[in-house]
């Protein structure tokens, strides 16, 4: 399957461990003015892996906030809670094919081990741990280099031995890992192309890696810069960002345009929420989008 041999759809794949924040709500207004403007299908999906950390309640207050900003989407809410047997078996697949072995490595242990830059060392490969439990399983990487062209940072080269090296596909907490769990599930959407946000662009060659010895169609990529507060840190839970359902509506979208450089003209705010994403389709281009991994946020 190729992106010329379908329509194009694009996703939002929000986690439901807090209330969508303004940085949040940028990319997924990026993500949807992006598949409008060239009528394309925008989905939803909710990445709810985490049993511990993610809460319906969430889900249920992320999918109200998209809506009172307008942002509708085309086909049923897709939850990847839902979606354990088909990680499962594509665990027996690589498996059968010599690309897993056992870990069970603890975080004090690797931090004991020094290993540079936190690159697996390998260590359960050919050791006991392969007949152990608790143990995660970790990917036995087939390749080295890995380049792809992102849609708006340009091309992008990683040598996933040497810079991410032989990472967890599913953890010892029987949850399937988030590489292994979004390659799946964008296959199995038929998702086209990915708009996220730039901290997620070193993730994507694993995902690609995935993706191949898979057998799996690979999307296009776009990665937008993110939005950071003044420490430099990326706005999210994590940073205590506020509920961006708590904003005034049309200014908070007529802001999300500014940062997406669309320059929003002067009256746009005396339209409705329909006018201004209107407005947004008609005007966007992914050519506005600097190669740039972060934007400052200046709170009012």
């Amino acid at each position: 399957m190729s992106s010329e041999q379908i329509a194009y759809r694009g996703r939002f794949a929000p986690s439901p461990t807090g209330p969508l924040h303004f940085g949040s709500l940028y990319t997924a207004v990026a993500s949807f003015l992006q598949a409008r403007s060239v009528g394309g299908k925008w989905l939803v999906r909710i990445d709810d892996l985490d049993p511990l950390r993610c809460k319906q309640v969430y889900s249920t207050h992320i999918l109200k906030t998209l809506e009172q900003f307008g942002l509708t989407w085309d086909e049923t809410i897709f939850y990847q809670s839902t979606r354990h047997l088909a990680y499962k078996t594509a665990l027996a697949e690589l498996k059968k094919d010599n690309f897993l072995y056992r870990c069970s490595c603890s975080r004090k242990e690797l931090t004991e081990r020094r290993i540079p830059n936190g690159i697996y060392d390998q260590h359960c490969l050919n050791s006991a741990a392969q007949n152990i439990q608790p143990h995660a399983l970790r990917i036995k990487l087939p390749v080295d280099r890995l380049i792809f062209n992102d849609q708006i940072q340009g091309d992008v080269k990683q040598y996933l031995k040497k810079d991410v090296g032989d990472f967890i596909v599913f953890r010892k907490d029987h949850v399937a890992a988030y590489h292994l769990a979004v390659a799946l599930d964008d296959h199995e959407q038929k998702i086209t192309d990915v708009l996220r946000g730039y901290d997620l662009l070193a993730s994507t060659p694993r995902q690609i890696m995935l993706q191949q010895i898979l057998g799996l169609h690979t999307p296009n990529y776009a990665h937008i810069p993110v939005i950071s507060n003044v420490e430099g840190a990326k706005l999210s839970k994590q940073t205590f960002a506020d509920d961006v359902s708590l904003s005034p509506v049309k200014q908070t979208l007529i802001s999300i345009l500014a940062y997406l450089n669309l320059n929003p003209i002067e009256g746009l705010l005396d339209g409705s929420v329909s006018d201004i994403l209107s407005w947004g389709i008609k005007h966007w281009s992914l050519n506005n989008i600097k190669r740039q991994p972060s934007i400052l946020f200046h709170s009012n």
